[in-house]
């Protein structure tokens, strides 16, 4: 088979690696640990390990591959594929990661941020191939972003559009990693979720949470507190409905701001169903205007936890049609 795409996305924890016809089929995955400690080189080794077991699987030769994108995280140039310094890399600084896989397979090689990639993978092939327009919001230890306007991934000339997770919701709000303060994923993420819940507690909150964490609250999960909450836990429910009007809240001024006609959430919190979504989308549509309130489908992400490597592939295409 010829014109085959590589997706990698490429976390701290895990690399994942698929290959991808021109037309949107997966024809192979891997999925194995980035074992960041080895450095840059072991690093790229388990990334080019990774990508010829897909192959191999898939029985593909390389030759038939066009392109490679990488979803990585971490500030960087993705006009050029440099990354700058990801902070769960170690070691990494200035590495022109998208040159050295290109050295490494002589296809075109793409970088892109990681939430990015995720978000076009919804649009190319999940909860948003219907749409011209869409946001993606990823829900973890932050909020990462990502935007599609009339068919078009927003980057940035400095590759920050779609930070969806510092836009500020509280003036003088808790204090964001970034420097700031009141950005969105200092409540809305599932650090900001246990957070909520944690000064709940000191108050004095009655909750099953404390039996759950066995006392010690340093355990405490975004898990725990959506399985309480579904337990008919009164405080834990209090706590997943606060950080989905704080979801909704920031999802009404992207409505406002882009009109887009699907907003997308990807990540662990989403398994928390209506518990979360039913506050999220009554906030959303009262902080919208009408028409594009009622126009915007909020809904959980259909590639979920593969459309970060199916995303960086579509990336990979859609610029490799640009350049050509």
């Amino acid at each position: 088979m010829s014109d085959v795409l590589i997706g990698v996305d490429l976390g701290g924890t895990n690399i994942k690696s698929a290959a991808v016809s021109r037309d949107g089929r997966v024809l192979g995955k891997d999925s194995r640990p980035t074992e960041a400690e080895l450095g840059l080189e072991g690093v790229l080794k388990n990334i080019d390990a990774s990508v010829r077991s897909v192959l191999e699987k898939a029985g593909i030769p390389f030759q038939d591959v066009i392109a490679a994108g990488v979803g990585a995280p971490g500030p960087m140039n993705w006009q050029t594929g440099v990354v700058f310094s990801p902070p769960n890399l170690p070691g990494w600084k200035d590495v022109p990661l998208a040159d050295l896989l290109s050295q490494r397979w002589h296809v075109p090689c793409f970088v892109d941020n990681d939430a990015n990639v995720a978000c076009y993978g919804e649009f190319w092939l999940g909860a948003g191939r219907e749409v011209d327009s869409m946001v993606l919001l990823t829900l973890g230890t932050g909020v990462g972003g990502g935007i599609v306007v009339m068919g078009q991934l927003l980057r940035g000339p400095d590759g920050t559009a779609g930070e969806i997770g510092h836009l500020c919701v509280s003036r003088g709000g808790r204090q964001c990693n970034c420097g700031a303060k009141g950005c969105l994923e200092t409540y809305a993420s599932v650090t900001g979720m246990v957070r909520t819940a944690l000064e709940g507690i000191q108050q004095g909150e009655n909750t099953i949470l404390k039996e759950m964490c066995g006392g010690d609250y340093s355990g405490l999960t975004g898990k725990m507190i959506s399985d309480a909450a579904a337990a008919g836990d009164e405080f834990a429910l209090w706590v997943v409905q606060e950080t989905g009007k704080w979801l909704g809240t920031a999802i009404g001024s992207l409505i406002n701001l882009l009109n887009p006609e699907k907003v997308v959430l990807s990540g662990g919190m989403i398994a928390a169903g209506d518990l979360l979504f039913a506050p999220l989308r009554e906030t959303a549509l009262r902080q919208s205007f009408e028409v594009p309130g009622k126009r915007a489908m909020i809904v959980p992400a259909a590639l979920d936890p593969d459309s970060g490597v199916i995303g960086a592939a579509g990336c990979a295409l859609e610029r490799l049609n640009k350049d050509s």
